[in-house]
């Protein structure tokens, strides 16, 4: 879906026109940030409360620099500001990631709209938000290959392409990349013509079960 902004385009002609818009998701992803407040360009994006693993669905915008800042719902103090540049008919996603002494706001390119599937397939990609990991692979079983392999620390893959369809389920398993250890595994059963995001979040060495490592599966819709 390609959304478009009303806006005067400067031109020679002086026309009315219209351009594509940048379309901005944002997912907790702090194992211990607790409730959180979102702000974009000085406005508050989400109304009700934001945890660990929530997410804000895609906003519309007008392509250029916008301001993004979080604070702690309990006391307003702010954590973390950021400014980025945004391109029109881009999707991205800003995930809050670390622990909440050092949580920072961390803006990713999702892809463009209009980008185009192989028919039966959807695109995978892979992201380690796991603050105390070293190294982290994805798999999926029935697939021979990894998905992703030796992701750092808010290092994420690129979409790739698997197979989509009414008969097709994984289990994709994050794996420690020194040892091949298995930390996490979830059921993910993609549709086709969809883009996802695996991550991995919480920590290795939890102080509740709430922040045990585990797979989260994002659906980019």
């Amino acid at each position: 879906l390609v959304l478009f902004l009303s806006a005067c385009l400067k031109d020679d002609n002086s026309d009315n026109g219209s351009i594509p818009a940048t379309l901005v998701s944002v997912v907790h992803a702090s194992p211990d940030g607790g409730d959180l407040i979102v702000g974009i360009d000085g406005s508050r994006a989400n109304n009700q409360s934001f945890n660990f693993g929530n997410r804000i669905v895609y906003l519309p915008f007008f392509p250029g620099g916008h301001q993004f800042q979080v604070n702690r719902a309990a006391d307003n103090k702010m954590l973390d500001v950021k400014n980025w540049n945004l391109e029109g008919g881009v999707y991205y996603t800003i995930f809050a990631v670390d622990r909440l002494d050092s949580l920072e706001l961390l803006g990713v390119r999702d892809f463009y709209a209009g980008d185009k599937f192989k028919d039966g397939h959807a695109k995978v990609r892979f992201i380690n938000l796991c603050p105390d990991s070293l190294s982290l692979d994805l798999k999926a079983n029935a697939i021979d290959t990894l998905l992703a392999s030796n992701r750092k620390f808010k290092q994420n893959s690129q979409f790739g392409d698997i197979m989509a369809d009414d008969k097709t389920s994984y289990n994709v398993q994050i794996l420690d990349h020194a040892t091949g250890r298995q930390l996490a595994v979830e059921e993910f059963k993609p549709a086709a013509e969809r883009y996802y995001t695996i991550m991995a979040g919480g920590v290795m060495d939890p102080k509740t079960e709430a922040q045990k490592l585990r797979v989260f599966v994002l659906k980019h819709d």
